[in-house]
C-alpha cells in the first residue's frame, strides 16, 4: 500500500511540474521572441517599446528579456537602445511611456526618425488567476500590424516579485483531514480530524493537528485514539512558484490519548511524512503519507482554506 501511494504522489508531482513548466512566464517570453524573430529579416532595425504592466519593474523585465532573447536567436537583427528611443519623445510623452499611454501614432513617428522597420509592444494583463502577455508588432512602412498574439501563463514567484507582490501570499490555513493508519492491533483504522498552520517564511510553516482514530476490527480490541500533534513543514518544490504549495516534508510530535475498553493510557507520539499541496486560490487539497510512533504509518488527504 505504501509503495502505491508513493508512486501516485511522485506521478502527480511529475505531471504537475510538466504542465506548469509549459505555462511559465519565461517560456511565454521565449515563445514570443521566437515568433518575433521569424517576422524579421536580416539587418532589420526593430524597436521594442515598453509593455504596459502594473509595475515598472515588470515593464523593464519584459522589454529587456525580449531584447536579449531576440538578439540571441538572430544577432543580425538590430535593436534600438532604450535611451536612443526615449530621447525622441517629448518630456510629456516620456512621462507616460511606461504606463502605455503613448499612442501608436507617436511611436510610429519616433521609429521612422530612427530608421526602424518594425515596432514591438504590448500589454501584461491578469485574468482569472492567469496572466496574459499580449504582443503586437507594427510595420513602420505600412502602418499596419504584421503580428498579434496572446501568450497565457501561470502565476509564479518571479511574476509576483516583478509585480511587487512577493510579500503578499496566503500565510495561514486550516482544513479537515481523513486518514487510515496502523492504530489497530490487527488491521487498519480510519481517522478524521482538523489541522491548522501558519507560515513563518515562504517555504516554512508551523502548525498543529488533532486526529481521532477508531479501531473497530474486533470487538475485544476496540480502541479509540486521540492524537494532539504539533507540526513543522518545509516546502521543497513548487511547480507553480507560489509560496507554500507543492511538495513538502513534515515533522510532527505530541501526545496520543488511548481509550481501550475501560482503560485509559497516553503515549508520546512523533514521526515525519511528506505530501503535496495543490492550491486553487483560497482552497487547497493535499495527500499526505506519514510514518512514526505509535501509529507506524498513515495515509490520508486534507481539504481546507487558505487565508
Amino acid at each position: 500500500m505504501n509503495k502505491r501511494i508513493l508512486l501516485l504522489l511522485l506521478s502527480l508531482l511529475f505531471l504537475n511540474g510538466f504542465v506548469f513548466a509549459d505555462k511559465s512566464f519565461d517560456n511565454a517570453l521565449r515563445s514570443a521572441s521566437d515568433d518575433i524573430a521569424q517576422k524579421c529579416d536580416v539587418n532589420d532595425i526593430i524597436v521594442i517599446n515598453d509593455f504596459s504592466s502594473p509595475s515598472v519593474q515588470m515593464t523593464i523585465y519584459i522589454r529587456e528579456q525580449l531584447g536579449d532573447l531576440i538578439y540571441a536567436k538572430e544577432s543580425l537583427i538590430k535593436i534600438v537602445t532604450r535611451d536612443k528611443f526615449t530621447q525622441q519623445f517629448t518630456e510629456h510623452e516620456r512621462k507616460y511611456q511606461n504606463s502605455g499611454a503613448v499612442d501608436e501614432k507617436t511611436i510610429l513617428s519616433v521609429a521612422k526618425k530612427l530608421g526602424a522597420k518594425l515596432i514591438v509592444f504590448g500589454t501584461f494583463e491578469e485574468l482569472n488567476n492567469m496572466y496574459m502577455l499580449r504582443v503586437r508588432m507594427l510595420s513602420v512602412e505600412t502602418d499596419s500590424y504584421i503580428f498579434r498574439k496572446t501568450y497565457e501563463f501561470e502565476r509564479s514567484s518571479k511574476t509576483e516579485q516583478l509585480l511587487g507582490r512577493s510579500n503578499v501570499y496566503y500565510k495561514a490555513s486550516s482544513g479537515i483531514l481523513v486518514e487510515v493508519n496502523k492504530n489497530s492491533f490487527d488491521f487498519l483504522a480510519p481517522g478524521c480530524g482538523f489541522c491548522i498552520d501558519y507560515a513563518l517564511t515562504r517555504k516554512f510553516a508551523v502548525g498543529g493537528k488533532f486526529l481521532v482514530t477508531y479501531d473497530f476490527y474486533k470487538n475485544e480490541t476496540k480502541m479509540l485514539l486521540a492524537d494532539a500533534l504539533g507540526t513543522i513543514r518545509i516546502y521543497l518544490v513548487s511547480p507553480s512558484g507560489e509560496p507554500l504549495t507543492g511538495f513538502f516534508i513534515e515533522g510532527n510530535g505530541g501526545v496520543s490519548l488511548i481509550f481501550l475498553k475501560n482503560d485509559f493510557e497516553y503515549s508520546e507520539s512523533y514521526g515525519g511524512g511528506f505530501g503535496f499541496r495543490f492550491a486553487f486560490r483560497s482552497l487547497y487539497f493535499e495527500p499526505v503519507v506519514r510514518i512514526g510512533y505509535p501509529y507506524m504509518f498513515g495515509a490520508g488527504v486534507t481539504v481546507g482554506f487558505r487565508f
